[in-house]
């Protein structure tokens, strides 16, 4: 029996050791995974911030190092850190593309293992068994939504038009701030410009980070004129390629809306296609059941991941910019 008891206390202490080791390899895996979510989401802020890859790389490494792994700050060398974009897959998940464009993402491996910069990380117990060290590694990928916007607005005659909430003028006035409500919330490195459309366009606003000046020329529209979509599309776009804060590594997105028919200068349907040569997304919003949607859906089309939305009313031309808005401000962390 003491034969027996004394075996059964070995094996109990052989268990208890490992646990020790176990336990102790679990905390410095999840603290390893949170020193490289930190750095990762640390680097994505600073590049959408800076639009600079040295100053994203140079925030995650300091992320990292005020985060402990095992007792010690997460040191990550600068070829830890990798700068790119994002690919989108078929099954509608995005994964780091080291080679993307625009740079968007920040991805970073953090590693405790013989070939980083602070080793493998020594165990307590198990050394006894000739397992001396436990070597993890982890990796993160963050991505901050960095957008330039140009929205491109219908102020023509028929802008004019009673509606049961006022004119369709008004309704697209309160649309437009509550558009501007969402992003300044949910997508705080986005910047805006501002164009009006009748018989001509007119660049209202440069791409700015100030949006009270957006709203201010928003909420002074008068209706008049004539429908040109198409030269306002363009102006649009011209404000994006070349207005002078448009940003090297920020998405490029257009919001044209319309409450009718284009009726002069050249159709959007042709002009969309400067767009399409920048890499200019463009999302379309038709008011009112004039409008022609089938052209708007048709230019919409023409680019990569535009999308058209319909509005009967005041109600659904607010949700169609909400929902806009919203679709601007994704940040993923894998």
């Amino acid at each position: 029996m003491l034969i027996l008891v004394a075996f059964v206390i070995i094996i109990l202490l052989i268990g208890a050791v490992f646990s020790v080791d176990v336990a102790y390899m679990h905390m410095v895996r999840a603290e390893l995974r949170t020193a490289t979510d930190a750095a990762a989401r640390a680097g994505s802020e600073a590049l959408a911030r800076t639009q600079n890859p040295a100053a994203a790389r140079a925030a995650a490494i300091d992320a990292a190092a005020r985060n402990n792994v095992a007792g010690d700050g997460l040191t990550l060398r600068p070829g830890d850190v990798r700068i790119g974009g994002l690919t989108s897959t078929a099954s509608g998940r995005f994964t780091f593309d080291p080679g993307g464009n625009p740079l968007t993402a920040v991805s970073v491996v953090g590693r405790r293992d013989n070939s980083s910069a602070d080793g493998s990380v020594p165990l307590f117990f198990a050394r006894i068994f000739s397992t001396n060290q436990f070597e993890p590694v982890q990796e993160a990928t963050a991505a901050a939504s960095v957008r330039d916007v140009a929205l491109v607005l219908d102020i023509s005659g028929s802008m004019s038009t009673i509606t049961s909430t006022g004119t369709r003028l008004s309704d697209l006035q309160a649309a437009v701030n509550i558009f501007i409500d969402e992003v300044q919330v949910s997508s705080p490195h986005t910047f805006l410009s501002l164009v009006s459309y009748s018989t001509t366009p007119n660049k209202e606003v440069e791409l700015t980070a100030n949006f009270a000046d957006v709203r201010s020329r928003v909420n002074n529209f008068t209706a008049n004129g004539f429908t040109a979509i198409g030269n306002a599309l363009t102006m649009g776009s011209d404000s994006l390629a070349s207005d002078p804060l448009t940003r090297a590594f920020a998405a490029k997105t257009i919001i044209v809306m319309t409450d009718g028919n284009h009726n002069t200068g050249p159709s959007p349907n042709v002009t969309v296609s400067t767009a399409v040569a920048r890499g200019h997304q463009v999302h379309t919003i038709t008011f009112s059941p004039g409008a022609n949607q089938t052209l708007m859906q048709s230019v919409a089309s023409a680019t990569s991941g535009g999308q058209h939305i319909h509005a009967d009313d005041a109600a659904d031309l607010a949700q169609a910019f909400r929902d806009i808005a919203r679709s601007l401000s994704v940040v993923l962390v894998d």
